[in-house]
C-alpha cells in the first residue's frame, strides 16, 4: 500500500497533502488553502485511488485554512463517485473559515463530517 501512496502523491503539484492507509481507509491529510488552482489535483488524487480499487476515504481538514467553491465541487463529485461504488467519503476536523462555508451552505446535510479522523474511521468500520 505504501508504494501506491508514493506513486499517487508523485502526481501531485504544489498542494500540501499526505496520504496514509488505516484499516483499509485512505486518509487524505490536507494543509493550507484549497482553491481553484489546486482543487483539480485533489480530484486527480481521489480518482487515482478509485482507479486502483480503493473506495473508502476520510479527508482530514484540520489544517485547512481556506476553501472555495471549486474544492466543494471536488468533494461533491468524489462523494457521488464513491457512493456509486458503495464506498464512503467522509470529512473530518472541519474548523474555522471552511466550517463557516459548510454551515452557510448546509453541507452537513450532504456530507458525513466527523470531529476527528479516528471518529470517521470508527464509523466507516462499523
Amino acid at each position: 500500500m505504501e508504494k501506491i501512496h508514493k506513486e499517487i502523491l508523485g502526481m501531485m503539484g504544489k498542494i500540501d497533502i499526505d496520504c496514509r492507509d488505516e484499516a483499509g481507509i485512505v486518509i487524505i491529510d490536507l494543509k493550507g488553502q484549497l482553491d481553484v488552482y489546486n482543487s483539480g489535483e485533489l480530484q486527480r488524487l481521489v480518482d487515482a485511488y478509485i482507479a486502483r480499487g480503493l473506495t473508502h476515504f476520510v479527508v482530514n481538514l484540520e489544517q485547512v485554512t481556506y476553501m472555495d467553491s471549486s474544492t466543494i465541487s471536488v468533494f461533491l463529485y468524489s462523494l457521488q463517485k464513491v457512493q456509486k461504488l458503495e464506498g464512503q467519503f467522509s470529512l473530518s476536523a472541519l474548523a474555522g473559515a471552511p466550517k463557516e462555508v459548510f454551515d452557510m451552505a448546509k453541507l452537513h446535510e450532504v456530507f458525513e463530517v466527523y470531529p476527528d479522523v479516528s471518529s470517521a474511521i470508527a464509523d466507516q468500520n462499523s
